[in-house]
């Protein structure tokens, strides 16, 4: 099967984001200084991509994935501080994503992050099931989400 070079980009752009991160985070951890590792996971490659972007700027080393698996695997490799996902994705809700982490890296924290209707049905579930997670409206201003992971990743 042939891949045309739109449908070839998002691994291409996942690879870049993934070196430029990993690079940030090794200068940071040589010069001595903590750089809180942030995997942001959206199926809006857009909004994950300019969320990412924003998040190195302002001094987080962040990494991007656009699904569920994907973001899994990530997770298995860079154990980040914190995991901030859409909830309403497909094949793997951020939900379903949130739990599989928590019971990888118990310390990781993680913030939800949606602007659907039916999100709440979906976190009840979690919370059935004995899982609280934090959920941040979208749109939320970025230098409230900068605001907010400071906080969270500073103690």
């Amino acid at each position: 099967m042939l891949v045309s070079a739109s449908e070839a980009a998002p691994s291409d752009k996942l690879l870049a984001y993934l070196a430029a991160a990993q690079s940030r985070k090794e200068s940071s951890d040589a010069a001595g200084k903590t750089c809180s590792t942030i995997l942001v996971v959206d199926d809006e490659e857009t909004l994950a991509n300019t969320t990412t972007e924003i998040l190195n700027i302002a001094g987080f080393c962040a990494f991007v994935a656009y699904d569920g698996q994907t973001a899994l695997d990530l997770t298995a490799k860079l154990r980040p501080d914190v995991l901030l996902t859409d909830v309403v994705m497909p094949n793997m809700n951020g939900v379903e994503l949130a739990v599989a982490v928590r019971n990888m890296f118990p310390q990781t924290s993680i913030l939800l992050f949606s602007g659907q209707t039916g999100t709440r049905d979906i976190l009840g579930k979690a919370n059935a099931d004995g899982y609280s997670f934090e959920l941040l409206a979208k749109p939320i201003h970025p230098l409230k989400l900068i605001e907010h992971l400071k906080k969270l990743t500073q103690g």
